[in-house]
């Protein structure tokens, strides 16, 4: 059972693509996109910015150069990764068994026995009411964003994200 002892605040739930796509487009050591990264950092205790078991499992997998993220979410992992609850898995399965063959599971994890993310982060947002965040094609039927909006699940993406926060960049007066 997840407590949330911030009943008006949103919880916001990220999934893999997001993760890349924020560190790729804002980069963490950038200081125009300090803010940003100071938002998400302050939430995270909270509870309120957090990812699943599931997501940190293909982060680390990433065999590439790029390990900021890994750090990242290791130096944070204590509140912002929470490991996916069994009422989460049964919510997954109906999700699952519906888009088996819709091309929204990868073939190839699945015949590696590799479990895919995406599925949980449904399930797990479906159970608790929480708002998913990803960078998947909104335009595309077997992706998170389709997915999320046949199951009732509200999904966003970064850019809407950090309008609902009210982070953006404005450009200095001339004086």
């Amino acid at each position: 059972m997840e407590l949330n002892f911030y009943e008006n605040e949103t919880i916001y739930v990220v999934d893999t693509s997001a993760l890349i796509m924020l560190e790729y487009t804002y980069k963490y050591d950038n200081p125009v996109f300090k803010a940003i990264w100071e938002e998400i950092e302050d939430l995270i205790p909270t509870g309120c910015f957090r990812t699943i078991d599931f997501v940190e499992d293909e982060i680390n997998s990433y065999e590439g150069k790029e390990d900021f993220l890994k750090k990242w979410i290791q130096k944070w992992k204590k509140h912002f990764v929470h490991k996916t609850d069994s009422a989460s898995i049964t919510a997954s399965i109906p999700i699952i068994n519906e888009e088996f063959n819709s091309g929204f599971l990868d073939t190839k994890k699945q015949s590696q026995g590799i479990e895919e993310a995406d599925p949980y982060l449904l399930g797990y947002c479906k159970t608790h009411n929480y708002v998913l965040i990803t960078n998947e094609s909104k335009i595309k039927p077997s992706k998170i964003p389709a997915i999320a909006k046949k199951n009732d699940i509200k999904c966003i993406d970064i850019n809407d994200f950090l309008k609902v926060r009210g982070l953006r960049m404005e450009r200095r007066k001339k004086e």
